[in-house]
């Protein structure tokens, strides 16, 4: 009877691995509480109004077609290593002769139930839709405001984490709230809008070169934006924004981009790190005393410092590498090498025609049309789909065409 392989999660990290186990002699299950492939980097311009759902969103049994690889949808609730069984939401038990935990992350609210209840942590298709609606119905909103203050808390959006995914959604933000001033709302120009970037650092973008944290920060700034660094939300009612080193701040709107961890059951494994929820490993990805089971993706941490990226490039390999043990012990064959990640390099959209890039192993520092052409580029070629990435192409030609072909319907019940 052939050995079965089950993969938790359809992200970058267990689409790759079901790639790679193609013709490999056993049965491979997918698992996702979604039938859909969502491409997260792009998530933000969802709630921007840049890209529809549909552009980064691809069914996942069209994409495990080609690998022979079953899909199964349903909601992962206990993983059983002593039995071999991974429990699902709808009464129903799967069991595994190898698994791969590729579950992704979650948003870490630091223990904040109120934030968890009131921001928009934009790691789901749902909420970056809810997102979008927000801003739009907070210019209306805002439109029928008597009073200066309540026109100005509407009129106030404030991104909490400096990180990639928060500088890229202040810089979008920023450049949707000029279009719609310019051509939607002329009235609200005697009460500019306002989008407040709070970083808990003394700098943007951790982990890059300090002239493009500079060139980050001066880019958001040069927008109009505003940045609060070395400042941390602790609280959010709804209507203001408290920190215990700035004056409370109303805005009816929160975006939270300031932290992830591993997902919870991920973070229930051996060898888990009791703060990020990442597992350590051995050198080829298995768990303590489970050679049977791996943890690829986001659930990863490194052996070593300093700690692996929560990124997709190592989402990709990882997957990739799982399932070539797993390939080379069902062949009967030597195992791989020890799994090494080589960082590819990082890159920030800055707005239209500017980017930041960095590239450490070539000693790359790159900022402008060039590195904003190199994003678009890889981006079009990580999407999957031909259709997804046709339509994002489209998509991104009026947009960028046209300076400000946004998506601006407010769906019944999101704001």
């Amino acid at each position: 009877m052939a050995k079965h392989v089950l993969i938790l999660g359809g992200g970058f990290a267990g689409l790759a691995a079901a790639r790679a186990l193609q013709g490999t002699p056993c049965t491979v299950t997918l698992v996702d509480h979604n039938n859909y492939h969502l491409f997260q980097p792009l998530l933000y311009q969802v709630a921007t109004g840049e890209l529809p759902t549909e552009a980064i969103a691809t069914p996942l049994r069209p994409l495990l077609a080609p690998t022979g690889a079953h899909f199964r949808l349903g909601r992962v609730l206990a993983i059983d290593l002593a039995a071999r069984t991974v429990q699902l939401a709808e009464n129903a038990t799967l069991s595994y002769d190898y698994l791969i935990v590729a579950l992704g992350s979650v948003t870490n609210f630091f223990g904040h139930a109120d934030l968890a209840l009131h921001a928009f942590d934009l790691k789901g298709v749902e909420v970056a839709e809810q997102a979008r609606s927000r801003i739009l119905y907070a210019f209306e909103r805002a439109m029928s405001c008597t009073a200066a203050a309540e026109r100005s808390a509407w009129l106030t959006f404030v991104v909490a984490g400096g990180g990639a995914t928060g500088v890229e959604f202040a810089a979008a933000l920023l450049e949707l709230i000029r279009i719609l001033i310019r051509r939607r709302y002329p009235d609200l120009q005697k009460t500019p809008p306002r989008v407040v970037l709070i970083q808990g650092g003394s700098a943007l973008l951790p982990g890059f070169a300090p002239s493009l944290q500079a060139a980050a920060a001066a880019k958001i700034r040069a927008l109009h934006g505003d940045i609060l660094f070395d400042t941390h939300v602790t609280a959010y009612d709804g209507q203001t924004v408290q920190s215990p080193s700035v004056a409370p701040l109303p805005a009816r709107t929160l975006v939270w981009t300031a932290g992830v961890r591993a997902h919870p059951l991920t973070a229930a494994l051996p060898g888990a790190d009791p703060h990020s929820g990442r597992v350590v490993t051995d050198a080829r990805l298995r768990v303590s005393d489970h050679p049977e089971v791996f943890v690829v993706g986001d659930g990863l941490a490194s052996r070593h410092q300093p700690p692996w990226p929560q990124v997709a490039p190592l989402a990709i390999e990882s997957g990739r590498y799982a399932a070539t043990v797993i390939r080379a012990a069902l062949l009967q064959r030597p195992p791989p090498p020890p799994f090494i990640y080589r960082d590819p390099g990082s890159m920030v959209v800055l707005g239209r025609y500017d980017a930041v890039c960095q590239i450490d192993r070539w000693h790359i520092r790159w900022r402008g049309p060039g590195a904003w052409l190199l994003w678009i580029g890889l981006h079009l070629y990580r999407i999957m789909g031909t259709r997804n990435r046709v339509l994002t192409l489209i998509d991104w030609a009026a947009d960028y065409g046209s300076h400000g072909n946004a998506i601006e319907i407010i769906r019944k019940g999101q704001p």
